[in-house]
């Protein structure tokens, strides 16, 4: 992960923001994306998941939730996956 992701998702838990049941489907788009890669979770009507513009240009968003994002880019030939951001809404700002 990002720098600063894991102190994110913490708090996010810490102050209830994430729950005990968004970090499950977290768990599995993590598992979707070692076992399958990316352009499973792309192609997968489940992730929503969708190419960013602008500040975000060449990362992807997946929604764990009806306003949960993952914010991530693949790096390389060899599929390397950073997240970037994991937010509760539906937020793209960068921090």
């Amino acid at each position: 992960m990002a720098d600063g992701v894991e102190t994110e998702v913490t708090t996010l838990l810490e102050t209830k923001v994430l729950t005990k049941a968004d970090i499950k489907v977290l768990l599995q788009w993590i598992d979707e994306m070692e076992e399958f890669g990316p352009s499973h979770i792309a192609s997968s009507s489940e992730w929503h998941d969708h190419a960013l513009d602008r500040d975000w240009q060449g990362y992807r968003a997946s929604a764990f939730s009806s306003s949960g994002r993952v914010i991530y880019k693949v790096i390389g030939t060899k599929i390397i996956v950073e997240v970037h951001r994991v937010t509760a809404k539906h937020d793209y700002s960068k921090k």
